[in-house]
């Protein structure tokens, strides 16, 4: 597939889209639509580009977005699920996926010194 100059533009337009509005839940055509492409030609570019999916990406986004909420704030992982767009079941199959452990376990992990109250 080549891809010219304004569809690698496209590309990155979508990419700081989803960096930026990870918590909503747009749909390939609602992106392609916000950047005037296709929806297959950028569905197959995002992939050729970054070495993910668009799904991938934005889970990858929400992923690194918990872990930084998890280290940095006393908010429960359900407050931090709703705050990615999540519910908290999905925020902890996505997470375990990823990292290969739990939120919580990830957050004892990474904040020795503090003490939470771990509350679902």
């Amino acid at each position: 597939m080549k891809l010219s100059n304004e569809d690698l533009r496209k590309i990155a337009q979508v990419k700081s889209i989803l960096e930026k509005e990870y918590r909503n839940n747009n749909t390939h055509a609602q992106l392609a639509s916000r950047v005037n492409t296709n929806e297959s030609k950028l569905r197959k570019g995002f992939k050729l580009v970054n070495n993910k999916t668009i799904y991938e990406y934005l889970t990858q986004v929400r992923i690194e977005k918990a872990k930084e909420l998890l280290e940095t704030t006393d908010d429960p992982v359900k407050a931090i699920a709703f705050k990615l767009g999540y519910d908290v079941s999905n925020l902890v199959k996505q997470f375990k996926k990823i990292t290969g452990m739990a939120p919580i376990e990830w957050r004892r992990k990474n904040t020795p010194n503090r003490s939470f109250t771990f509350m679902l």
